[in-house]
This record gives structure tokens, C-alpha cells and sequence, in this order.
């Protein structure tokens, strides 16, 4: 009994320390769409969800194969998918991860993913993976297949705006470790 209730108090923390954050990016997010003159609130709140989210190393890197291993590229978690095509609930939740992580960082770390030669392959590829989700959930008939429809026609703006924001609001990350240096920066603020 005593470990169901230590699971329980680490959830609950997790979740209080989730909440925060997702609020705290909430008024970033917030303030780079009203700059930007955008007043779509829903997808600003999913993108400070997302932030908030990929601000733990291991819900960005979630993508692994039928055997557990780490999938490293993108292409490789597309030729996942195509395995698992049987499962459409498995494949809308890989294709919500997957156009999460390249709606990550080709906004927040632009320079980067341009340096590497990726940015306009994640521009392709980003809209196409929360088509399908859009796909998926509208053929569900659930109510977030307009909030997927619209990440997927505004990708790149929705990309624009977290690269707006990041350039706005925070300090330039480091070319060694984005990622990293934009975490650290993160709970440095929060403190």
C-alpha cells in the first residue's frame, strides 16, 4: 500500500510541476501570437503544452522501435510507421510525436536544424504528420481534428512563432547543445 501512495505523490508532483511549466510558457506562447497577430489561442496552448512537454529529455526522444531501440532520425520513425500501419491509434500517436518534435525544433532551434541541412525536409514533414493525425481524429469525429487541421495548414507559421519567441524572450542557445543550454535556461527562469 505504501508504494501505490509514493506513485501516486511522484504523479502529482510531476503533474503540479507540469502545470507550471505549461503556464509559464503559456505567456510566452500567448504574447508571441498577439505580436504576431494571431489570436488562435488553442494552438498557443497546445504549443506551450508541447514546450513543456519536450522540456524533459525523455518525452522529446520517445520514438523507439518494435524491440525498444532508440529511433535516432526521422526517417527512421517514418519506416516505423509504416510497420505498425495496421494500428491507426498507434500511428496517430507516432505522428502527433513526430510532428511535435519537428514543430519543436524547427521553431526553437531554427539555426540549427538549418545548419544541419534539415529545416526544409522538417517544413515538409512536420505538416504531413499532423495531417494524419488530422486525418485520423476527423475521421473519429473528435473535436480536436480542427486544432490538428489547423497545426497542419500553419505549420510554418506555427514554427515562425516559437522561433519568435525563443529569439524574443530568451537567450541565444548554444550551437554545441541547443537543446541543453535552452532547458537550462528554462529552470533557471522558473527559479
Amino acid at each position: 500500500m505504501r508504494r501505490a501512495s509514493k506513485g501516486v505523490g511522484i504523479m502529482a508532483a510531476f503533474h503540479h510541476s507540469n502545470e507550471r511549466l505549461k503556464r509559464f510558457f503559456q505567456w510566452f506562447t500567448r504574447r508571441a501570437f498577439q505580436d504576431l497577430q494571431s489570436r488562435d489561442w488553442e494552438v498557443a496552448d497546445y504549443l506551450s503544452d508541447l514546450l513543456a512537454r519536450f522540456a524533459r529529455t525523455e518525452q522529446m526522444h520517445r520514438f523507439r522501435d518494435r524491440e525498444g531501440r532508440h529511433l535516432e532520425s526521422v526517417v527512421e520513425v517514418l519506416l516505423e510507421v509504416e510497420e505498425v500501419s495496421g494500428d491507426p491509434y498507434k500511428q496517430r500517436e507516432t505522428f502527433q510525436q513526430l510532428g511535435d518534435y519537428l514543430l519543436f525544433m524547427a521553431g526553437l532551434f531554427r539555426e540549427y536544424v538549418q545548419a544541419k541541412g534539415f529545416l526544409g525536409y522538417y517544413l515538409i514533414e512536420g505538416p504531413r504528420a499532423y495531417r494524419k493525425v488530422w486525418e485520423v481524429e476527423k475521421g473519429l469525429f473528435s473535436p480536436s481534428a480542427k486544432l490538428f487541421e489547423r497545426l497542419f495548414r500553419g505549420f510554418e507559421f506555427h514554427a515562425g512563432a516559437l522561433h519568435y519567441m525563443r529569439k524574443t524572450f530568451f537567450h541565444e542557445p548554444s550551437r554545441d547543445d541547443p537543446v541543453g543550454s535552452w532547458r537550462r535556461q528554462v529552470i533557471s527562469l522558473l527559479n
